[in-house]
């Protein structure tokens, strides 16, 4: 079955996959992700199958990677596929950890059967939000409290006040669509939670406690930390490293985003791409290749080092063969942009990331996986 391929999605922060049993009110990680690649491969003529795996929450860096090992071995054995590993943000991280030699005593041997491993949006350099989340445990406490208010929220006990509230923000919800108003996160939140079945309830709690529980990522993804996670994690020989760049423009408040229902987003995302602090001297880059600074230069413009997808510097971003530049935030690219119904995006960026770019995006990282003839590059090299 040489010829075989199987794809293994890994999502970043939060390393959930989907929240919810509905169909329709379900929070995917990977929106439309899977349906576009399964798509492609049949017209391609290629047999691949995709699966999505989760990993912890919030753990540290070598947690999440024995969870994304123990969610491959479920399939990865069935036959001799190719495997390649398509990571968002944190999880490429845990892709390159997966193939490291450094993990090689405890690696099952189907790791020698990857062939690819492409990062998307991924602060190989780590990024500064990460040390402002850090210092003085903010991150760590808004964690706690995200925590609470889930357990407080979903516990089973019966609490009218917190069912009335949910009621009332449902209602919210009904009114806004039948008024035609774009669907949002928060839409797709309240929907999950206000009539949650036994089982949905039991997962959402199981996840929370975790995130209560564990914040060890946050440090993790500093710059500090990710120089020492470099120095120590090699890439494999015969592994063929890509990359997905990412980058929004910098935000500006106008006077019609000001009187929008978007604005209080807007602002949100205006204050995590500077706290994401693109130039900032904690921020150590390695020399690039021409190849590598000319496919920024060419999408994100000759001031590239300064932009952000509002999480991740774009520069922090390279490792291996840039294979596509695009203009979009953070999770964009994942399929969470304004294109309803069928996209709804988690940050408001003004980023004008779409269904033509989405799709472009993908077909370079299939072309680059199992789409065939690329030759072997190490990290942080591009041809």
């Amino acid at each position: 079955m040489a010829n075989r391929h199987r794809v293994y999605l890994v999502p970043g922060f939060f390393g959930f996959t989907q929240m919810g049993d509905k169909e329709t009110e379900r929070i995917a990680y990977f929106q439309n992700v899977p349906r576009l690649l399964e798509q492609r491969f049949k017209e391609r003529g290629i047999d691949a199958q995709v699966h999505a795996v989760a990993s912890a929450p919030t753990s540290g860096l070598e947690v999440r990677a024995l969870d994304v090992f123990r969610e491959m071995a479920r399939t990865a054995n069935e036959d001799d596929a190719q495997l390649h590993l398509v990571g968002h943000s944190t999880g490429g991280l845990d892709a390159r950890s997966v193939v490291s030699p450094r993990l090689a005593q405890e690696a099952p041997a189907f790791v020698k059967r990857v062939r690819s491993v492409v990062s998307i949006a991924t602060p190989h350099h780590g990024t500064p939000l990460a040390s402002y989340f850090h210092q003085g445990s903010v991150g760590k406490t808004l964690l706690r409290y995200l925590w609470l208010f889930t357990f407080l929220t979903l516990h089973r006990k019966a609490m009218p006040l917190r069912t009335a509230a949910l009621q009332a923000c449902y209602w919210l919800v009904l009114r806004s669509e039948q008024a035609k108003l774009p669907p949002n996160l928060f839409n797709q939140i309240v929907r999950l939670t206000v009539d949650l079945s036994e089982n949905e309830r039991e997962d959402l709690i199981r996840f929370f406690s975790q995130v209560g529980e564990n914040q060890a990522l946050i440090q993790d993804l500093a710059p500090s930390s990710m120089r020492a996670f470099n120095a120590n994690t090699e890439d494999r020989e015969g592994v063929r490293y890509g990359c997905v760049v990412t980058g929004a423009p910098p935000p500006t408040l106008t006077l019609r985003l000001l009187l929008s229902q978007d604005a209080l987003l807007h602002g949100i995302f205006a204050a995590l791409y500077e706290k994401s602090a693109p130039l900032s001297r904690e921020l150590q880059v390695p020399e690039r290749t021409a190849a590598q600074t000319q496919a920024l230069q060419d999408v994100l413009g000759r001031s590239f080092e300064a932009r952000s997808d509002g999480i991740v510097p774009s520069r922090s971003q390279v490792w291996g063969q840039v294979l596509h530049v695009a203009k979009a935030d953070h999770m964009d690219v994942m399929g969470h942009f304004d294109q309803p119904p069928d996209y709804i995006s988690w940050l408001k960026s003004g980023s004008d990331f779409q269904a033509p770019q989405f799709q472009a995006m993908w077909e370079r990282v299939i072309d680059f996986t199992v789409g065939g003839a690329a030759t072997v590059h190490p990290g942080n090299r591009a041809d």
